[in-house]
């Protein structure tokens, strides 16, 4: 090519060119060590999760999802509700996310690319994801106290109220360097129905009867309950508190006496990245 200014060696010339690598046909596996809750009201949750993505065609593929809330917890502000005006959210609206196993789609509708570093050719792309699948959940029985003594520290106690089933909607990008590498950073919606009728497995009936046992001064494994009620989770102390697990039995009648019901929203910012192959 001849004319000014390309024999100039001070000027760099860029060019649209196609994309080198197509992800038709290639797998994506997708770590998101850092999944934070961003509409925590009543509830608050941190995980880690993972992500495999079957890339059938250019921009369309099958994603598996799954992964652990390992801090799942009330909101500061719900125990500050608690603490000075005595009151808190609905059994149902502060329903905690414990994991989750959801499958679905990813499309990407528009992609871009640009030179990074002048040595890299980095793509950009929008993905959109959905999903179905089931989770765990779990709800707090008693709050984190602080004993007589003004020292020691009673931890919260919670209780499993069963899986649920969970739907997700999510949108973010992809930034891919190179042919195998690429960063995510994506928002999620977890969307799951909550009703708080069975604590452990045990429903109002079972939590009545072992409640009936403790006032009347006998153990809670003489109570007679449904099979699917795990009174052993009642039953004995905690071996590092010292807490009387019985102790919650009321706690958790009082949950079901009256269920609650709602649909939940978890948005979540998922930040991780992805090995393609």
């Amino acid at each position: 090519m001849s004319g000014a200014p390309l024999y100039n060696p001070n000027v760099a010339v860029h060019i649209v060119e196609q994309k080198q690598f197509s992800d038709s046909g290639r797998r994506e596996l997708v770590l998101f060590p850092v999944a934070l809750q961003v509409n925590g009201k009543f509830t608050q949750h941190f995980g880690t999760f993972g992500s495999f993505v079957w890339h059938l065609q250019e921009n369309f593929g099958l994603q598996i999802t799954g992964g652990y809330n390992w801090y799942n917890a009330e909101s500061g502000f719900n125990a500050e509700l608690v603490e000075k005006v005595r009151a808190e959210a609905q059994a149902a609206t502060s329903l905690l996310w414990t994991w989750g196993v959801m499958g679905g789609v990813e499309v990407t509708p528009l992609y871009a690319k640009f030179a990074f570093f002048e040595g890299t050719l980095a793509t950009f792309s929008i993905v959109i994801n959905g999903g179905a699948g089931v989770g765990g959940t779990r709800h707090q029985l008693k709050p984190e106290s602080v004993a007589s003594d003004g020292v020691t520290v009673s931890p919260a106690t919670y209780g499993d109220t069963g899986a649920r089933f969970m739907g997700s909607l999510g949108a973010g990008f992809r930034l891919q360097l190179g042919q195998r590498f690429a960063f995510r950073l994506e928002v999620r919606d977890v969307v799951y129905t909550a009703k708080v009728d069975s604590v452990n497995g045990c429903n109002s009936m079972d939590l009545k009867a072992m409640d009936d046992k403790i006032r009347g001064g006998q153990p809670i494994e003489s109570a007679v309950v449904g099979g699917s009620c795990n009174v052993q989770s009642f039953a004995g102390t905690d071996p590092d508190t010292g807490y009387k697990r019985s102790n919650d039995v009321p706690l958790a009648l009082n949950l079901v006496r009256l269920p609650s019901s709602d649909v939940l929203n978890n948005v979540g910012l998922y930040i991780g990245a992805s090995f393609l192959f």
